[in-house]
């Protein structure tokens, strides 16, 4: 077959973007998109093998999407907002993707450059309306790299080399500006997009030397400590994990985990709350963590010893960032663990009567702290419920299999998590709005499979629940979004109790700038764009109607439910 000949730069761009392994174009378009959309009109009547163009009402929705179907697929994604307009409403979807390390292309254009006398100027009020002196700066801080683009034929070794930084670790986005101009001017005739060989960085490990020196401190400690973060997407770093801490006795906590790394079932499983584990251990193994610990309520014990361990091990983006690191060790956590491994073989026999009494204790921690959690969600049941009978609630009726997508709702210490990306939570950078969108990129990306989204009121007011609904109807993902509906910003009113717990606002009866009362109906909402939805306020009603929402699920239809629980 012959090679596509583009007609328009517009053209050879989105040829060089399928070439690259770019599946899904996430666009909000604008007046800037006219050459791209010309460009898919015509590569379709041609049969070109095209990314799928996906067409969000919002730019949050296209950013969260993005980020998903990253999370799912480990690939990147392009996402094409609309001028300095779009890309602002775009920056926050651009913050979470920045905190978790997600490669992304986002793209935008820019207001046309030229007044008159070329293809693509300036033809309505708004292009001058958009001009910006450095549209860049709306999102330089939160990219790796960004370019405006001067010429067409620039674009195919433009997309090439921006996708292998993106997706060289530390993994994030990166940002291509495109002008009317440049999308618009002619591609030499009978030339094809031929797009430059620019292969990301392969994963990198540490000398045999430092891995050594770790092996060291962990064999030596008699009460060492792993913790984890956002590893989980890593199948290779979640089975070395698996097998290390199995083999050796190594307890695996997980703090603020937005990608569990670690099997909730298995008895090393140290839980989500580490501070009483810190401050016992001698040895801690940090394991691509930004916040391993919250230093103003964790104090390490004398002596203990701290290894620092990830592609960006320091976090070298955070100006401020005091944790230890006795040893640093950058590279990829797959091959870290599984060096480590081979070097604690020769330091510590799995046998030892020291790692087998360890064993047998950790174990026992395990199941009676699972067995706390579970005797709180037994007893939740009623009206309103409590927010870990939901947990447990969902848990039963999906199972393993189902990939849960959370922000402010699931404590994953309730799920049964037992493989690698079934488990996502929003990225520390705290941008609202993300949980739902991300589970629309999920199920976009996992078609045929559950995807449960789990979200807090407030998070899916911030998440345009009806731009969100439109294109789950659209689309056809018969995802299930679960509102954790509490009346409130939960999170707001705890901050505030915490920070003054004899404080005037946590006495009063209605602490102000929390309530979201009078909330609007979530149900109504759905059903305006045809999915399953259901109001569910007491929780003995709730295993019942999660089997209807499956149901529906299982028909190829979206499905809501407006949970009713108390406030932990």
């Amino acid at each position: 077959m012959h090679a596509p000949l583009p007609r328009t730069a517009a053209e050879a761009f989105l040829l060089s973007l399928s070439a690259t392994g770019i599946a899904h174009f996430f666009a909000n378009p604008g007046t800037d998109c006219a050459p791209l959309i010309e460009g898919y009109a015509h590569g379709a009547a041609r049969g070109w093998t095209l990314p799928r163009p996906i067409a969000c009402v919002h730019e949050t929705l296209a950013v969260g999407m993005a980020h998903g179907a990253s999370l799912v697929t480990g690939e990147a994604q392009a996402v094409m907002l609309h001028t300095n307009v779009g890309l602002a409403n775009g920056v926050m979807g651009l913050l979470n993707a920045a905190s978790d390390q997600v490669p992304m292309l986002l793209l935008s254009g820019r207001t046309p450059i030229v007044e008159q006398g070329r293809d693509g100027c300036r033809d309505l009020g708004i292009h001058w309306g958009q001009e910006m002196r450095d549209q860049a700066a709306l999102v330089r801080e939160s990219c790796k790299w960004d370019y405006d683009a001067r010429y067409g034929e620039q674009l195919p070794a433009l997309v090439e080399r921006a996708l292998a930084i993106a997706r060289s670790a530390p993994q994030g986005p990166v940002y291509l500006a495109l002008a009317r101009e440049v999308l618009a001017e002619p591609w030499p005739r009978g030339v094809p997009a031929t797009v430059p060989r620019i292969a990301p960085a392969e994963p990198a490990r540490p000398a045999a030397a430092a891995i050594e020196r770790a092996a060291a401190i962990l064999a030596g400690a008699e009460r060492p400590l792993i913790v984890a973060q956002r590893s989980g997407t890593d199948r290779h770093a979640w089975q070395a994990l698996l097998d290390l801490a199995e083999r050796f006795a190594l307890p695996v906590a997980e703090h603020w985990s937005v990608r569990p790394g670690f099997p909730t079932t298995h008895p090393m499983h140290a839980g989500f709350a580490p501070g009483a584990a810190l401050a016992s251990a001698d040895a801690v193994l940090v394991l691509d963590a930004m916040v391993p610990w919250i230093p103003a309520h964790t104090t390490l014990a004398a002596g203990c010893q701290v290894i620092q361990a990830g592609a960006d091990p320091l976090k070298v983006r955070i100006p401020v960032r005091g944790y230890p690191s006795d040893l640093t060790l950058a590279g990829d956590i797959g091959l870290i663990l599984a060096d480590l491994a081979v070097a604690l073989a020769e330091r510590l026999a799995p046998g030892d009567a020291a790692v087998s009494a360890r064993r047998e204790r950790l174990a026992a921690a395990h199941r009676s702290a699972r067995e706390a959690l579970f005797a709180i969600a037994r007893d939740g049941g009623g009206a309103p419920m409590h927010p870990f009978y939901a947990t447990r609630c969902i848990n039963d009726a999906f199972g393993a299999q189902a990939t849960y997508v959370s922000e402010l709702a699931l404590n994953p210490a309730l799920l049964d998590l037992e493989r690698p990306g079934q488990y996502f939570s929003h990225a520390l950078s705290g941008g609202l709005g993300w949980g739902v969108p991300a589970a629309l990129g999920v199920q976009l990306a996992k078609p045929g499979e559950a995807v449960v989204a789990c979200v807090g009121d407030g998070s899916h007011l911030f998440a345009n629940p009806v731009a969100a609904h439109q294109l789950a109807e659209a689309l056809a993902l018969p995802l299930l979004i679960c509102v954790f509906d509490n009346g409130a910003w939960n999170t707001v009113r705890a901050a505030t109790r915490a920070m003054y717990p004899e404080g005037a606002a946590a006495g009063s009866a209605a602490m102000p700038l929390t309530s979201l009362e009078p909330a609007p109906d979530y149900v109504a909402i759905a059903r305006a764009s045809r999915a399953h939805a259901e109001r569910v306020v007491d929780g003995r009603e709730l295993p019942a109607a999660l089997a209807r929402a499956r149901a529906a699920m299982r028909a190829g239809q979206p499905a809501l439910l407006d949970l009713v629980v108390r406030a932990p």
